[in-house]
């Protein structure tokens, strides 16, 4: 049976007047509907641009992509997508904010007002409705960013390294909410990082890539339990999958640590 989301050779290239640049190489990953995939590779290996390319906001120049058994042509209805900036328009309300989703989606406002009040009281923010994107912290901003994408009820939620600008204290934070968050719905979620131990603590599976050009080198399966606290980071299971990512870095070159 095929995957929720399918890739099969896909490849992108971008055209210059010097010479072509080849981003992404023969990417092959099936995704299972309600997993959790990590992404983690060095700067400029392509993992944005292959999460771009699954958003629908990339076109490929090669290969297939397929969610649902449906090809990825533009950005799909049942998608969210949460970037690592946080993209709030400073000039409307943390509540505006999250309902602009709706908007887009050229949907019914009132239709959307209770689940974006119930999303933002699920990530602790159901006191700031009326406040401005200004008088939040970066962490309470990417919680709003995530209600955002949340809004519609996407079935595949794409994430570019979210926490990737927060301090260690928040970015732990936020991984407990958003494991908290995805067992209780279970959508599929394609997570981007640089950090491996990020991506071990989340992911059910954590793609390596490799740069020159961006191309999948292993697949690290994350056995351990669920729920997961922090404290799953000192156990010996979790630091064998740490090394299982990281030697494959060294062995690349790419980590010399």
């Amino acid at each position: 049976m095929a995957g929720f989301l399918e890739i099969a050779g896909l490849d992108k290239t971008y055209r210059s007047q010097r010479a072509p640049v080849h981003a992404l190489r023969n990417i092959d990953l099936e995704i299972s509907e309600g997993e959790f995939v990590c992404i983690v590779g060095p700067s400029g290996c392509g993992k944005s641009t292959l999460l771009r390319c699954m958003a629908g906001l990339e076109p490929i120049s090669g290969g297939r992509l397929a969610l649902q058994g449906k090809l990825i042509t533009a950005p799909p209805q049942n998608m969210g997508v949460v970037f690592q900036r946080d993209l709030l328009l400073e000039w409307r309300n943390i509540l505006d904010n999250v309902l602009i989703a709706a908007e887009l989606h050229d949907l019914r406002r009132s239709d959307y007002k209770d689940r974006a009040c119930e999303l933002l009281t699920l990530f602790g923010l159901d006191a700031y409705l009326d406040r401005y994107p200004r008088e939040l912290s970066g962490g309470m901003r990417q919680r709003v960013s995530i209600c955002r994408a949340l809004l519609t009820d996407p079935q595949l939620l794409l994430m570019d390294e979210p926490f990737g600008a927060l301090d260690p204290f928040t970015r732990d934070e936020l991984n407990s909410e958003l494991q908290r968050t995805w067992l209780a719905t279970k959508k599929t979620i394609v997570f981007i990082t640089h950090s491996i131990t990020e991506a071990a603590y989340l992911g059910d599976r954590v793609v390596v890539m490799s740069r020159n050009p961006g191309h999948i080198e292993k697949i690290v399966p994350i056995a351990l339990e669920r729920p997961r606290g922090l404290d799953v980071r000192d156990t010996a299971q979790f630091a064998d999958c740490v090394v299982q990512i990281r030697e494959t870095f060294r062995d690349l070159g790419i980590y010399k640590g």
